[in-house]
């Protein structure tokens, strides 16, 4: 349920964003990356479930743990690694895997927009200078014209 509201608040603030930052092409990646990372947290949690299971079945089918003491009272310390290991892999794994996701869309965004900026300047300076030739000839044209109409 939290990754399906994730992606809903996404989905619905991706207009407003992309209108905030003027359709800027390192936004559009950033975003593209950021909904790729909140659709494969579902593999994260599923792996940190598997994981959880998995743990619960090896530690107490133990002789130091019994299904009756899954309050931990008999062995605390592997209760309390085990907590941090699942704590981990429900909150710590996927928030460090969005922030690297996210990390890498703005990096590569800033790189590929840096890039169509630099491959787009020449024609950006050749129609400068286009536009500035036709300025000058229209220029020298109503200069003609002022003078024949002075004489």
């Amino acid at each position: 349920m939290v990754q399906a509201v994730m992606l809903m608040a996404i989905y619905i603030m991706i207009p407003l964003i992309l209108a905030f930052s003027a359709y800027e092409f390192k936004t559009m990646v950033t975003l593209t990356f950021v909904v790729f990372a909140l659709n494969f947290l579902t593999f994260w949690w599923e792996l940190a479930r598997w994981l959880d299971s998995w743990l619960l079945t090896a530690l107490y089918s133990s002789d130091t743990h019994t299904r009756f003491n899954m309050a931990g009272f008999q062995n605390t310390s592997d209760d309390l690694i085990m907590n941090l290991v699942m704590g981990s892999m429900f909150i710590v794994l996927p928030a460090v895997w969005i922030g690297a996701l996210s990390w890498a869309g703005v990096t590569i965004g800033g790189a590929l927009g840096n890039s169509f900026k630099v491959g787009t300047d020449t024609a950006h300076q050749a129609a400068s200078k286009g536009g500035d030739l036709a300025n000058n000839a229209i220029g020298q044209f109503s200069a003609g014209i002022d003078k024949g109409m002075k004489k």
